[in-house]
């Protein structure tokens, strides 16, 4: 780790400073919902996500980059450079005073800020809430964070409606205190107005780092449906009147605002000559949202967001930004080889000439990373990937905190994944989904996939069958013994530890006294 810090130290000499690294995280987009994945016989005018496109033109799309199947795990193990097992693995109400990251690991921010960085967040944080001194984007390395603690609120209000007798308040912070910026404008215009903000005052000398998770696409909540769906603004949900699908025009409205939010962050930076020294990593959180109301489409992959099929783990992404051909990186290629999304911690340390161990974390007898560093691969050094043995989701996860779950799932040699429990979401999305003509309720489409001994579970070769329409498990039970083995060893690794209850009264008092959803222990 010391000769890699070094190494890279050099390299920013080399190119005369530490590059900028920007992450764009999008929420519940599906597989098909950029241009580059088009199914060919969807409407061309559909959507267009041109920036997104010129972004990966320009870069590299990253045709295997793994997630968890939902948000807060996603999200907790981009941040901490770790894998959902050793991290967390639970969407989490915020009232609940340990959900998402614990106190004692490092973020990434925290990392890059010791190199020097400045940092800032927007959008969905999603990994606690309880603590001022440890919980919020400030005590995590931000100099500024702007966005909201729950899993989602409402895109104009920032309402969100969640536990605690059923409690309705605002879910908006800004870097210390709630913000009264709820209800000026769409939320996600809000984060946009803000992520311009920080480009184009930053000292180009001094090396950002900026974290922009966006609320695209994902649900809104609504108060007068006690509820969610898509709330897309109002302007690009007219672009969009010829689809006849009211979910399908709804997500295309989102990924439009999205696409052309990215294309104002890229004009400010090329106009103030940072773009040449930035690294831009975007992908989704997971797989698309394809269940009833959800709007996203995984052609030609199996399954969704919330599931560990190909379409719920296996994200749309690229890497892109004027360093990559700095580096000598060639634009517009693909990169096949796998890469986790905690990878990322490991990557960018080492784009920063930072080690990248959490001291904090082993004093505190919490995992270590899990990260492995894709600078060579990235930059054609190595042909293959290090990221080829994980574990997707534990045996035993809890179904009164992960309902639609109980899918264990382990990815191993780098081509083999073994899925034991029930799997929802079995089936496939058409090229047009969803469609006004074959609505397919993802939810009750179930496969049975149980440990037996003539049956152990179900296998999947996802290399030569990537969207997993051939169960291996009766071919090859040893190849599935093996394997269930290795998620036996795996669960006793597993960090589950007590994180308190959700609706903490503290939580609840402070939201229905104050109007406002915000930390409760301090």
């Amino acid at each position: 780790m010391i000769l890699g810090a070094l190494a890279t130290a050099a390299l920013g000499a080399i190119y005369g400073s530490k590059p900028h690294i920007i992450v764009l995280y999008a929420d519940n987009l599906g597989w098909a919902n950029v241009d580059w994945h088009r199914p060919p016989n969807l409407n061309p005018g559909e959507f267009t996500t041109p920036n997104l496109k010129w972004l990966a033109d320009n870069g590299i799309k990253l045709d295997r980059h793994y997630t968890y199947k939902f948000c807060s795990p996603s999200r907790s193990s981009l941040l901490t450079g770790r894998l959902p097992v050793h991290v967390n693995i639970y969407n989490d109400n915020p009232t609940m005073p340990g959900a998402g990251i614990p106190d004692n690991m490092t973020l990434i921010s925290e990392k890059l800020n010791s190199a020097g960085y400045i940092s800032h967040f927007i959008g969905k944080w999603h990994v606690g809430m309880a603590s001022k001194k440890t919980k919020t984007p400030e005590a995590r390395g931000f100099k500024t964070g702007l966005g909201y603690f729950h899993s989602n609120n409402n895109y104009y209000t920032s309402v969100r409606q969640q536990g605690c007798n059923n409690t309705e308040a605002v879910d908006l912070w800004d870097t210390g205190s709630h913000s009264t910026a709820n209800g000026t404008k769409y939320q996600e215009q809000i984060f946009a107005d803000r992520a311009n903000h920080i480009l184009a005052n930053h000292d180009v000398h001094t090396p950002l780092f900026l974290y922009f998770a966006f609320h695209t696409s994902a649900w809104g909540w609504d108060p007068a449906k006690q509820g969610a769906d898509l709330q897309p603004e109002q302007s690009y949900y007219e672009k969009y009147a010829f689809v006849d699908d009211p979910d399908r025009r709804k997500n295309n409205a989102m990924v439009s605002f999205m696409d052309d939010a990215i294309g104002t962050m890229l004009e400010i930076l090329m106009q103030r000559g940072m773009y040449e020294n930035t690294l831009i990593m975007w992908s989704s959180d997971n797989g698309g949202a394809v269940h009833l109301g959800g709007g996203a489409n995984v052609w030609p992959l199996r399954g969704g967001y919330l599931n560990n099929w190909e379409g719920g783990v296996r994200a749309a992404a690229l890497l892109s930004g004027g360093f990559l051909e700095r580096v000598g990186v060639k634009p517009g290629g693909t990169l096949e080889g796998f890469i986790h999304e905690c990878d990322w911690w490991a990557t960018f340390c080492y784009a920063a000439g930072v080690s990248p161990d959490d001291s904090k974390a082993a004093a505190n007898n919490l995992p270590g990373i899990d990260s492995h560093n894709m600078w060579d691969l990235i930059t054609g050094k190595n042909t293959t990937s290090p990221r080829y043995e994980w574990s997707l989701t534990p045996l035993g996860e809890s179904l009164s905190r992960s309902s639609d779950g109980g899918d264990a799932a382990y990815m191993s040699e780098g081509r083999y994944k073994l899925i034991v429990g029930k799997i929802r979401q079995a089936g496939w999305c058409g090229q047009i989904h969803p469609n006004t003509t074959q609505p397919w309720d993802s939810m009750k489409d179930i496969l049975e996939c149980p440990y037996l001994d003539n049956k152990p579970g179900c296998l999947f070769d996802i290399l030569a069958d990537p969207n997993e329409h051939e169960d291996l498990a009766t071919k090859m039970p040893e190849k599935a013994r093996e394997i269930y083995a290795k998620m036996l060893a795996a669960e006793k690794e597993w960090f589950n530890p007590n994180r308190g209850k959700a609706d903490d009264p503290r939580a609840c008092a402070i939201a229905q006294s104050s109007g406002y959803w915000q930390p409760y222990l301090d």
